[in-house]
């Protein structure tokens, strides 16, 4: 039977999770370039004009801000924001830092949508057109394994040793345990490491389970 592990999309999954991030820095990113670019210079601008306005007019300044003001689209109830070209640098160095966040995350679901791991009864194969006979299978890492549910499996198809990696966070969980069990069965027990006593008794009373 052939068991096969795609990217977890449960509504609290890791596609999803990256999602939300890549949402919320994006977000945050567009916000600090309109600061950056609008929002600030345009505060700026309006705080030099009103300390102009106070001072070509120190007593009826109070009158004359809102005049101006409304002249050029700016609040005319309350005095502009005190910002500086400084305050300006701090939105782009903002941007600078969260938009490749954002942007990272994006790639990874259009990456990680592609990828997969599987096994059959002869061989485990990956997304790239990986497929590892379970006899040229040289160990399994799996120290992670029961804290994590992250394992690799390492194998040489001739040309040095390279892995696969059996991760149930990134991939559907019960799938994922399904096709490292297949693996786990289809080797030599000796080759696995990591795995503890409590490990393997459970791996076996499951596999005595009617089906």
């Amino acid at each position: 039977m052939d068991i096969k592990a795609t990217i977890d999309t449960d509504t609290f999954g890791y596609r999803n999770r990256l999602l939300l991030i890549a949402l919320g820095a994006m977000l945050y990113a567009a916000w600090c370039l309109y600061d950056a670019r609008i929002g600030y210079p345009n505060k700026i601008e309006a705080r030099e004009a009103f300390n102009s306005v106070k001072a070509e007019h120190p007593d009826e300044w109070k009158t004359k801000w809102p005049e101006v003001a409304r002249e050029n689209d700016w609040d005319p109830t309350k005095e502009p924001d005190e910002l500086s070209e400084g305050d300006i640098t701090t939105q782009w160095l903002q941007f600078a830092i969260v938009f490749p966040i954002g942007s990272y995350c994006l790639i990874s679901v259009a990456l990680w949508s592609r990828r997969y791991v599987g096994a059959d009864d002869e061989k485990l194969y990956s997304h790239g057109g990986v497929e590892v006979p379970f006899n040229k299978i040289t160990r399994i890492d799996a120290t992670r394994w029961e804290s994590k549910g992250i394992s690799r499996v390492y194998y040489d198809l001739g040309t040095g040793e390279q892995n696969v990696l059996i991760d149930d966070f990134k991939y559907d969980r019960q799938a994922s345990n399904e096709v490292f069990n297949r693996v786990r069965n289809g080797i030599d027990e000796d080759l696995i490491e990591g795995l503890s006593a409590d490990e393997d008794e459970d791996m076996d009373a499951g596999e005595q389970q009617p089906a």
